[in-house]
């Protein structure tokens, strides 16, 4: 591809395909250039550096991310809401190692932008905590409890470690993972 013709939406397009493709949750700038054909300067002509690129791709993984929680919760109140942001949950991070492995990596980077962009994030899990008619500071410990309930089985998997009892099935340990959180959840409500 010559540099003519090229904008910032197909750099960041091809950094967000490759990012998909690899797993990876970062691509160097001479692994950009060397995809789009160019020479590595030329993609300064379109984006400031390579924290430019990461939060506009950054954007668009929690855009996604959003979107994907919100469908699958549409219409849905209390534990089958929880229950169906935990599948959507488990299914994007499935679906799109690469932006839920950037996604998770924003807080090691301590970058404010980054951290603006992923209020949304945050959102989705205390609006649907919310309906259970908790203070603003228990949804915070709650929406924290779920998150952690969540990516730390998608990490889990992610990395292997259930490799052990292979016959044993996924799917019903990630039940029984978002269960216990309701559990805990309605003890907490009912106590």
């Amino acid at each position: 591809m010559s540099t003519k013709g090229l904008t910032k939406e197909k750099i960041i397009a091809e950094a967000i395909a490759y990012i998909e493709e690899s797993g990876q949750s970062r691509i160097s700038l001479h692994e950009l250039a060397r995809r789009l054909g160019i020479k590595t300067p030329s993609l300064y002509n379109h984006i400031k550096n390579t924290r430019d690129l990461r939060h506009e791709i950054f954007r668009h993984a929690i855009t996604m991310f959003v979107d994907n929680q919100n469908a699958a919760t549409e219409g849905k109140q209390k534990d089958e809401a929880v229950m169906a942001f935990a599948d959507a949950y488990f299914s994007f991070a499935r679906e799109n190692k690469g932006l839920y492995r950037l996604i998770m990596s924003m807080p090691q980077d301590n970058d404010d932008t980054e951290k603006e962009l992923a209020v949304p994030l945050l959102e989705t899990a205390i609006r649907l905590l919310r309906d259970y008619g908790l203070s603003d500071e228990e949804c915070i410990h709650w929406q924290r409890v779920f998150r952690a309930t969540l990516h730390g089985y998608v990490s889990q998997e992610d990395l292997g470690y259930f490799y052990y009892y292979k016959d044993t099935d996924l799917e019903k340990s990630r039940q029984l993972a978002v269960q216990c959180f309701l559990t805990g959840l309605h003890a907490e409500i009912n106590a």
